[in-house]
C-alpha cells in the first residue's frame, strides 16, 4: 500500500453508517435523559377520569409559611406528605390579593375583569360564565361546598352549581369588632365529611317543617339534577362521583388559633399550623372510608398575607409575592406522579387542569388552560400571568393596581410603576424599573395587550353599571350617580397606594385608640381627611366615630356629604341609609335605599335596610317581600329570618313570627335581638319560663340590650321574684341611657326603693 492508500481496503459502506449512528443515537439517548431528568414522570390526560374531585382552599396562606414551599419544617406536615405524594407547583399565582375575587378566578377559570367580581362584597357573579360546580353538576356529579367565613357567602353569587352550599357561620353582629362572622376549620370540615362519607344521610331538619327545599336554611341549595331532576340536597346514590369544596379561613386576620398552636407559634404561624391539622382531620376518616381510593385532591391558598411587609399588615392593598405567591398541591395517589414544576402557573389555570385531569371536555370560555401539557413538555416559556389589586380603588379612590408576572420578572403598573427580578429579589426591595426601560416597556406592552382582550370579553358580574333608572334615583336626592368600577379619572403619584399606605395604617391606629378611649381620635381622623380629600373610607371612619360618640347628626352630615360628591360606593350608602333610620328620618331613608337597590339589585345588605325601614313605617306585606328577596339572594341570612319574624310580630302574626325567629336562631345562635323578641312573643302566649330563659341567653350575648333587661327585670319582679330581678333592674338604672329610657328610669327608682 503506497502512502495515500492506494490498494487500501475500502470499508464497507455498512461499517461507515454504523460508525456514524453511534454518537448520534448516544446523543439523542442523552437528550432524551436530560428532558426526562427535566420534567419527570409523564402525566396522562385523563389520568383521573371517573374520579371524584376535593378542592380544599386555604384563606391567607403564604407559601413560605408551607415546609414543601421553602417553610420551616415542621409546620405543615400534612400539606408537606401531600406535596411530597403528588405534584407541587412551586410559582403559582394568585389573581388578585382578595378572597372573593382569588376564588371566583378559581372557580370560573377566567380573569377578574373577565368575572367582574373585582372586590370583596360590592359585586355578585353573574349567570353566564361557567363554573367548576355547574360543569360537574351537569354530569351527574352531586357537589357541595362548605365555606368558612361570609367573605364567600352565597349572596356573592358562588353558590351557583352546588346541590349543598353550607356556609353557616353566623352573622356578623354589631358592636363586635374582631367578629368577622366566620367558622374555625374543625366546623367547616364536619359537615364536609358527613356530607362526602353519607350521601344518603337525612340532613339536618329545617327549623320549619314546611320550608321548601329552595329556602332550607342549612343551605344555599340549587337542588337540580343535570337532566331536570330533582336532587335531594345530601343525596345521590352511594356510587355517585362527587365534587366537595372545603374553604378554610383560619389563617386569615385575627389570629386566634387554639391550643396547643397558639403556644407552640407565632399567632399567624399558629392558624397556620392549626389549619394543616385540620386538612389531616378532613382526609383521614375519608381515606379510612376508601373515598380517597378514586379522588383528585387540589390544595391551594387563595393569597398571602404581608405581614407588615412594605408596610401592609395584611393583604388587598399591594400585590407584592408575600399575598400574590400561593402554594397549589395537586394529589390523587397513584394515578398522579410525585414530581414539582417550577414554572409560572396561575390559579385560573386550576379549573381547566381539573378537567383535564377529571376527563371533562373543557368549555371555550375559559381563560385558563390545563397544565398537563406545559409539565409534561418541561416548557420553558409560560403565558403571563395577569394580577390585580383593586380594593383600594374602589373602595379607597387610589390609583387602580394591575399588573403581569412573565418569566422571572414582575411588573406593577401604578402611577409610580414597578418591575422586580423576583427571582433574584424575591423580597422586592430593588424597583428596576428605571434602569431596564426596555424590559419594562415590553412588560408594559404584554399588560396592555391583556387588558385589550379584557374589554373584548366584557365583564360577567351583575349589575356594574348603573340603570338610567336607577341613575335618576340618585340624581333625584341629590347625589352623584355611580356604580362600583374602576375610575376613570387621572391619578398621580399623590394616589399611589404606595404614598397613602401610611394614612392607611395611620387611620386605623385612631380607630384603635378611639375604641380605647382616645379623646384625641376624632381630630386625627379629620387631620387625615384635610390631607386626602378624596380617601373614602377615612369619612367612612369619621362617621363611624361620630355615631359612636353620639352625634348621628354629624355622621349623617359626613356620609351625605361624601355621596353628594360622587367618592362613595355602594357601602357608605348603606351606612348612610342605616343611620337615617336610626335618627327615625325613614321616609329620606326610603328614598336612598330604594335608589340603592334600584341601582344594585343584587345587594343583599341593601334589600335587607329597605325591609327594616319599610317596616318601622307599617308597610308589612312589602316589607315581607323585601325580607323574602334578601332570601332569594341569601337562603342562609338569619338576619333576614330574624327581620321577618320581628315584622310578622309587629304586623300580628304571633305564630308566624315564632316560625321565622326560631328558624333564625337556628341558623344563628347568637342573635341576641332573636332572643329578646321571641321572649316577648311567649310571654304574650304566657309561656313565662321559656320566654325568661330566651332573655337570659340574649343578656349574655349582648348584656347592653338595655330593653332585655328592662323586660326581663320587670318580668321577674311582676311574678314575685323580686331577689332575681333586682340585680337586672339595677344594672338597667346604672346604665341605660337617660334621654332614651328617662320615664322607666324614673320609674323604676320608685320601684326599687320602696
Amino acid at each position: 500500500m503506497d502512502q495515500n492508500g492506494a490498494g487500501r481496503q475500502r470499508p464497507q459502506r455498512g461499517v461507515r453508517i454504523f460508525r456514524f449512528l453511534v454518537p448520534v443515537l448516544l446523543a439523542a439517548g442523552l437528550v432524551a435523559f436530560m428532558v426526562w431528568r427535566r420534567s419527570g414522570p409523564v402525566i396522562r390526560h385523563g389520568a383521573c377520569a371517573g374520579c371524584n374531585l376535593l378542592l380544599i382552599t386555604i384563606d391567607t396562606l403564604r407559601a413560605d409559611r408551607v415546609g414543601a414551599f421553602g417553610g420551616t419544617p415542621g409546620r405543615t406536615p400534612e400539606l408537606d406528605r401531600l406535596a411530597g405524594e403528588g405534584l407541587r407547583l412551586t410559582r403559582a399565582y394568585s389573581a388578585a390579593p382578595l378572597t372573593l375575587t382569588s376564588h371566583t378566578s378559581m372557580l370560573t377559570g377566567v380573569s377578574p375583569p373577565v368575572h367582574g367580581v373585582r372586590t370583596n362584597g360590592l359585586f355578585r357573579l353573574g349567570p353566564k360564565l361557567p363554573t367548576l360546580a355547574t360543569l360537574l353538576n351537569d354530569a351527574g356529579y352531586r357537589t357541595g361546598a362548605f365555606v368558612g367565613a361570609f367573605v364567600l357567602d352565597a349572596r356573592f353569587g358562588l353558590n351557583r352549581g352546588f346541590d349543598v352550599y353550607d356556609d353557616r357561620y353566623g352573622e356578623k353582629h354589631p358592636g363586635n369588632d374582631t367578629d368577622e362572622a366566620e367558622r374555625r376549620a374543625e366546623d367547616v370540615i364536619r359537615p364536609a365529611t358527613a356530607w362526602i362519607t353519607q350521601p344518603s344521610a337525612t340532613p339536618p331538619a329545617p327549623a320549619n317543617p314546611q320550608s321548601t327545599s329552595q329556602s332550607n336554611p342549612q343551605s344555599a341549595l340549587r337542588n337540580r339534577g343535570p337532566r331536570g331532576a330533582d336532587f335531594a340536597p345530601w343525596g345521590g346514590g352511594p356510587q355517585s362521583n362527587w365534587f366537595a369544596w372545603v374553604h378554610l379561613y383560619d389563617p386569615h386576620e385575627p389570629y386566634r388559633a387554639p391550643e396547643p398552636f397558639a403556644s407552640r407559634f407565632a399567632p399567624y404561624d399558629a392558624e397556620v399550623a392549626y389549619t394543616d391539622a385540620a386538612i389531616a382531620k378532613l382526609l383521614s376518616p375519608l381515606d379510612a372510608a376508601h373515598q380517597l381510593d378514586r379522588t383528585l385532591v387540589i390544595v391551594a391558598a387563595d393569597h398571602g398575607e404581608s405581614l407588615g411587609e412594605h408596610s401592609e399588615r395584611s393583604h388587598g392593598v399591594f400585590a407584592y409575592e408575600a399575598t400574590l405567591h400561593v402554594p397549589w398541591i395537586i394529589w390523587a395517589g397513584r394515578r398522579l406522579p410525585a414530581q414539582t414544576w417550577d414554572g409560572v402557573a396561575r390559579l385560573i389555570d386550576l379549573l381547566p387542569t381539573a378537567l383535564d385531569l377529571l376527563g371533562r371536555p373543557r368549555p371555550p370560555e375559559l381563560e385558563g388552560r390545563t397544565l398537563v401539557d406545559a409539565i409534561n413538555s418541561a416548557e420553558t416559556v409560560q403565558p403571563a400571568a395577569y394580577f390585580e389589586a383593586m380594593d383600594a380603588n374602589l373602595t379607597r379612590n387610589w390609583a387602580p393596581l394591575d399588573g403581569i408576572v412573565s418569566s422571572r420578572y414582575k411588573l406593577i403598573d401604578l402611577p409610580v410603576p414597578e418591575l422586580y427580578d423576583i427571582r433574584a429579589d424575591p423580597q422586592e426591595a430593588n424597583n428596576l424599573f428605571e434602569r431596564e426601560r426596555e424590559r419594562a416597556r415590553t412588560l408594559q406592552s404584554l399588560l396592555q395587550a391583556q387588558r385589550r382582550a379584557f374589554e373584548s370579553r366584557g365583564s360577567a358580574a351583575e349589575k356594574t353599571t348603573l340603570s338610567a333608572d336607577a341613575r335618576q334615583r340618585l340624581q333625584a336626592l341629590g347625589y352623584v350617580a355611580s356604580s362600583a368600577g374602576a375610575g376613570s379619572r387621572t391619578y398621580t403619584e399623590a394616589d399611589d397606594p404606595k404614598a397613602l399606605i401610611g394614612a392607611a395604617n395611620e387611620l386605623n391606629q385612631a380607630l384603635a385608640d378611639f375604641r380605647k378611649g382616645s379623646t384625641d381620635a376624632i381630630a386625627r381622623v379629620r387631620e387625615i381627611i384635610r390631607m386626602h380629600p378624596a380617601f373614602t373610607t377615612a369619612y367612612g371612619v369619621l362617621a363611624s366615630l361620630q355615631h359612636d360618640s353620639g352625634d348621628l347628626a354629624g355622621a349623617i352630615t359626613t356620609l351625605d356629604g361624601v355621596v353628594r360628591r360622587g367618592i362613595a360606593d355602594q357601602s357608605v350608602m348603606l351606612v348612610l341609609g342605616g343611620y337615617l333610620l336610626e335618627a327615625g328620618m325613614l321616609p329620606k331613608a326610603v328614598e336612598l335605599l330604594e335608589a340603592l337597590v334600584a341601582a344594585h339589585p343584587d345587594y343583599a345588605d341593601a334589600w335587607n335596610s329597605l325591609g327594616v325601614v319599610y317596616s318601622g313605617q307599617g308597610r308589612h306585606q312589602q316589607a315581607q317581600q323585601v325580607f323574602r328577596r334578601v332570601l332569594d339572594l341569601d337562603p342562609t341570612s338569619a338576619t333576614a329570618y330574624e327581620n321577618l319574624g320581628v315584622d310578622a310580630l309587629a304586623a300580628g302574626d304571633a305564630p308566624a313570627a315564632v316560625t321565622h325567629l326560631t328558624r333564625a336562631l337556628a341558623l344563628d345562635p347568637r342573635l341576641a335581638r332573636a332572643h329578646n323578641v321571641l321572649a316577648a312573643v311567649f310571654m304574650r302566649q304566657r309561656r313565662q319560663s321559656d320566654a325568661i330563659a330566651h332573655w337570659q341567653k340574649a343578656l349574655e350575648l349582648d348584656p347592653n340590650l338595655f330593653d332585655t333587661l328592662y323586660n326581663l327585670g320587670v318580668s321577674l319582679w311582676d311574678a314575685g321574684r323580686h331577689d332575681e330581678a333586682r340585680p337586672y333592674l339595677e344594672r338597667f338604672v346604672r346604665n341605660a341611657p337617660p334621654q332614651r329610657y328617662a320615664a322607666d328610669l324614673a320609674r323604676l327608682g320608685k320601684m326599687l326603693n320602696r
